[in-house]
């Protein structure tokens, strides 16, 4: 068995990366548009130090345009937006969580609520 041409593979590298930043960092889709098996790309993975480097670049900037995707519809007012950003984002200030969450910004809050009030909180009332 012959090994692959290694100019052949630098050039599906190149390809590959290309196909990742048009994909969004989505393996399956770029891989089909080189060519690869999504085997192949994770050998490349292990073995590819460059190209593990530009895979983890390429999947920051996917999630920089899908940040700035989701803060242009908070600022449209999209509700469904503005809570999925403050369930992500907005956990230490007891956002997203079951339970009241208590924390330096809130601990005044926390200070000021009936036995009552604490009570229900800590039954989920």
């Amino acid at each position: 068995m012959t090994k692959p041409d290694r100019a052949s593979t630098r050039f599906k590298k190149k390809m590959l990366l290309k196909a990742l930043e048009k994909s969004l960092a989505v393996i399956s889709p770029a891989c089909q548009m080189v060519g690869i098996n999504r085997q192949t790309f994770y050998n490349w993975l292990k073995s590819d130090s460059q190209l593990k480097q530009q895979y983890e670049d390429i999947k920051e900037k996917s999630l920089d345009f899908a940040e700035i995707s989701l803060l242009q519809q908070i600022a449209e007012h999209n509700t469904t937006a503005t809570i999925f950003y403050l369930k992500t984002k907005g956990k230490l200030r007891g956002y997203g969580q079951d339970n009241y969450y208590i924390s330096n910004n809130n601990l005044n809050e926390v200070e000021n609520l009936t036995n009552e009030q604490l009570w229900a909180i800590i039954n989920k009332k």
